[in-house]
């Protein structure tokens, strides 16, 4: 049963990668799609995963679909090294900033991730305790 969570995960998160991709990448030469959904799955992971860490520890099979099933074939680190490689080559300032970019504003967006996902936990704890109270 994990196994299979963790499949029907990644196609939906293949699906939506192949989504951005073919948007995004059709811009021009910048790899705007891998950039995308690098930034959106750290922010994603971060935020889910705190969620899940208080709410959902009971629900395994939900945490490992969307976590390493969807987030982990939705994001992909070996993309960002093969297209920072080809962008370096046509244009080394090109190439370091996509690099620096993606690790700054990566690390940015999981600390927001799991900055939103505690303050979600906060309000749905406080809901659920406003209930027992009631």
């Amino acid at each position: 049963m994990k196994t299979l969570s963790v499949g029907l995960g990644g196609i939906a998160g293949a699906l939506a990668r192949f989504f951005f991709n073919t948007h995004l990448n059709s811009i021009s030469l910048f790899p705007w799609g891998t950039l995308a959904v690098n930034l959106l799955g750290s922010f994603f992971l971060a935020f889910f995963l705190t969620v899940a860490l208080r709410h959902l520890q009971q629900r395994t099979f939900v945490v490992l679909a969307v976590s390493t099933g969807f987030t982990g074939s939705f994001t992909t680190f070996s993309s960002l090294s093969v297209e920072s490689v080809n962008l370096f080559y046509q244009s080394p300032l090109a190439g370091l900033a996509y690099i620096i970019v993606s690790l700054l504003a990566g690390l940015a967006l999981a600390y927001g991730g799991k900055y939103a996902g505690e303050l979600v936990s906060g309000l749905i704890s406080s809901e659920s305790e406003a209930e027992v109270i009631e």
